[in-house]
């Protein structure tokens, strides 16, 4: 009769095992870790997977696992996306400042000018509302011209 190695504790530890692991699973790497955790001189996978709670723990985690792995590659393509986007979000950023930044110079320049020439701030102001009125009345406020 052959030598019972597997228990109901065993089972347990044997699962346990099963659900944490980590990397690549076959039945020799299982093999060499169950032989190595519960002390014993051999197992096979025909004696490991003779138990149908092992067998569908083994199951479970190797589809676990592959899709973990086509996550990970999923993962990295949407990292490499998304490093795209930042680049091309940051070159956008740096044209919109430099944009913003020439047109303070030109502000800078056209309120020199405007001192230069005597122009008062809030004549500038009364533009910005003649800005607003249709162009056929700013036409009869100035004469038609």
């Amino acid at each position: 009769m052959p030598k019972i190695v597997i228990t109901a504790e065993n089972i347990i530890d044997i699962v346990h095992l099963i659900d944490t692991w980590k990397g690549k699973l076959t039945w020799p790497l299982l093999c060499k870790e169950v032989i190595k955790i519960l002390e014993l001189d051999s197992v096979t996978r025909q004696a490991l997977s003779s138990y149908e709670i092992i067998q569908k723990a083994f199951t479970a985690r190797q589809r676990a696992l592959r899709e973990e792995v086509q996550d990970d590659s999923e993962q990295n393509s949407d990292v490499e996306y998304l490093h795209n986007q930042i680049s091309s979000l940051e070159a956008e950023l740096n044209r919109a400042e430099m944009k913003i930044e020439a047109y303070e110079q030109r502000f800078i320049l056209w309120q020199h000018n405007a001192y230069i020439n005597g122009i008062r701030m809030d004549t500038l102001d009364d533009a910005i509302d003649m800005l607003e009125l249709p162009l056929i009345e700013i036409k009869r406020k100035t004469g038609g011209a």
